[in-house]
């Protein structure tokens, strides 16, 4: 993955790994976290309120822990609708997080 911004290696690898399992268009990289070097957030391309907020502070190889996001709900003085925290032991898993979450509102 050709990045625009400074990530830990960790998230680098990650963002590579998702890349490779759920294709080039399945995300886009919002960094609301520039300043934290081990975290990284991405986005449904069609609608950036659905949101994976992804940390490797302080894990192993491969593992971090995942925040998910959904558009706020209609009334709500928070920006976002928080929709569930996971810990992630592989790419493969985070992956399968992230494809079930970018489809919540698909089969909802």
């Amino acid at each position: 993955m050709n990045t625009k911004f400074q990530k830990d290696q960790s998230i680098i690898r990650l963002l590579d790994g998702l890349t490779t399992r759920l294709g080039p268009r399945a995300f886009d990289v919002v960094d609301h976290w520039d300043g934290d070097w081990c975290a990284i957030g991405i986005a449904r391309p069609d609608n950036h309120g659905v949101l994976v907020y992804i940390s490797t502070y302080g894990e192993g190889d491969e593992r971090c822990s995942v925040s998910l996001e959904l558009p706020p709900r209609p009334g709500s003085d928070i920006p976002y609708t928080a929709a569930g925290n996971y810990d992630a032991a592989s790419v493969d898993e985070l992956a399968e997080i992230v494809r079930r979450h970018f489809d919540y509102d698909r089969v909802t």
